[in-house]
């Protein structure tokens, strides 16, 4: 018979599983509670899926809280009620902890910097002594003559740092042919300026180097035309920017895609626009590149498109080449259909591809949808290339397997390089309309052709002439004709 010291401390022992089981099962309803309120206040599940979390939040509860909370149950009970409410609490922190990264997420790539950057530049010739800023002060340097205020801006804080002293010339011609014959030693003229120099004029890039950046802050403009994109059929511009890094930075849009979304028929067209269109701009009355207005900021690239088609843009995603390797990796890779057999040029590492099916990863799928110089009809297959690896990336990512086993990567990958104007509702909506019925969307293409030839265009300035290609109006009637029949399908 056992002694009533034993009695005793055997009782101490329950009562004390007892009393961490009670304020264990207060903690459990607590974190219950905060589990399905970020359910609900993610908002990105459908309704169905919301009853069924309650469901099983609430059989949980039913089966782990009286055996931990009420003293009538026995001890084998209260043990394995406490070791499941233990699993189940690590996956509700789990679950948090996901969807807390989704809502940041979706907040990032959803709030649009305030201000886009736009960067000037201090260059000297590549054999120069000079090699950052400190060394050009007091000197005299060269500009070209706009009348833009953010150049005004620029030269100012410039002038106030190293005390420089400007002359002004009409022709940036004329600032390049002198640099590089040693007339003058150092321009200060805009990156877009430098990056047209550099385009047009041989081994100019190679000849010169730039040894300080005075970044200055532009405004962004909100331009965004809301619809239900749910139930309304929209169009969203694809701009993808020929920079690596921050998104926020002014530059060439190389890529220039419209991609048509119907939500009722679940179709999606891509309509490809050649980067050297030469093009009206909307800013000014002048003509130019596609490509050079993303040099003047988004807004110029969208408006151009919207008169171009006489169609509205209702949203844009700009990206740039870190966006596509960084997701293309976070994925595992995708697999695209070649048309030809070709090598890459000047990116550094030469890549190999066959015609038919590859497999690329991320610096391989951005080397596949730059190549031109390969192809017979050049830029006008790049643009069927980029379309190929956006096609993959879709289809990848939107896979069940995809999204489950690379949800945090795709997340990590590609929130610092996307810039959206789709607000973070519009995105829920989307979410959920696509969990609901998982519905499978037909994937088409179209690209708008045209022919080569040479224009001076407002962005060169006095250069005489830069490739442009030439757009084919039947070609882009028959795109816009496309557009509109993906939209009106009911």
């Amino acid at each position: 018979m056992r002694s009533d010291k034993h009695k005793n401390i055997e009782n101490k022992q329950k009562g004390g599983l007892y009393t961490f089981t009670r304020f264990w099962a207060v903690l459990y309803i607590l974190a219950s509670a905060a589990f399905f309120g970020v359910v609900i206040y993610m908002d990105l599940l459908p309704a169905k899926y919301i009853y069924i979390s309650a469901g099983v939040v609430a059989v949980l509860i039913l089966l782990l809280f009286p055996a931990l909370y009420f003293r009538r149950f026995k001890k084998s009970r209260r043990i394995i009620s406490l070791v499941l409410s233990m699993a189940v609490m690590a996956v509700y922190g789990v679950g948090i902890v996901y969807m807390a990264g989704t809502m940041d997420f979706l907040n990032k790539i959803t709030t649009r910097p305030a201000v886009q950057t736009v960067s000037f530049d201090v260059i000297v010739r590549s054999d120069s002594a000079y090699e950052n800023a400190d060394n050009i002060k007091g000197l005299k340097v060269q500009t070209y003559l706009d009348n833009d205020r953010l150049y005004s801006e620029a030269k100012n804080r410039l002038q106030q740092e190293q005390r420089v002293e400007y002359e002004m010339q009409e022709s940036l011609t004329a600032l390049s042919d002198g640099l590089l014959d040693q007339t003058y030693e150092v321009l200060f003229i805009s990156e877009a300026s430098y990056s047209t120099l550099c385009s047009e004029r041989q081994n100019f890039e190679t000849d010169t180097k730039v040894i300080y950046q005075v970044k200055i802050e532009k405004e962004t403009q909100e331009i965004a035309k809301k619809v239900d994109v749910t139930s309304e059929p929209f169009n969203f511009y694809v701009s993808g920017l020929d920079i690596e890094g921050a998104i926020d930075t002014v530059s060439r849009s190389d890529v220039n895609m419209i991609v048509t979304v119907n939500p009722k028929t679940h179709r999606v067209l891509l309509t490809s626009l050649p980067r050297d269109a030469y093009i009206d701009l909307k800013s000014v009355e002048a003509k130019d590149k596609l490509t050079h207005t993303g040099l003047m900021g988004i807004e110029e690239t969208v408006g151009v498109a919207e008169n171009l088609l006489g169609i509205d843009i209702n949203y844009y995603g700009k990206v740039n080449y870190t966006t596509v390797t960084r997701l293309v990796d976070a994925i595992g890779g995708i697999d695209v259909e070649s048309d030809y057999t070709f090598t890459t040029h000047g990116m550094g590492v030469y890549y190999q591809f066959y015609e038919g099916p590859n497999h690329l990863d991320g610096s391989m799928a951005l080397a596949f949808a730059r190549e031109r110089k390969s192809f017979p009809d050049g830029d006008l297959q790049r643009n069927r290339n980029q379309q190929i690896v956006l096609e993959g990336i879709l289809k990848k990512a939107l896979s069940s397997s995809t999204i489950l086993t690379k949800y945090t990567s795709i997340l990590n990958a590609v929130e610092d390089n996307v810039d959206l104007n789709l607000s973070q509702e519009d995105i829920q909506k989307l979410v959920k309309m696509q969990l609901d019925g998982m519905p499978s969307w037909k994937i088409e293409r179209q690209s708008i052709i045209g022919q080569s030839g040479m224009e001076p265009c407002y962005s060169t300035g006095d250069f005489a002439q830069a490739s442009v290609v030439y757009l084919d109006q039947e070609s882009i009637i028959k795109a816009l004709d496309k557009i509109v029949a993906v939209m009106e399908e009911e």
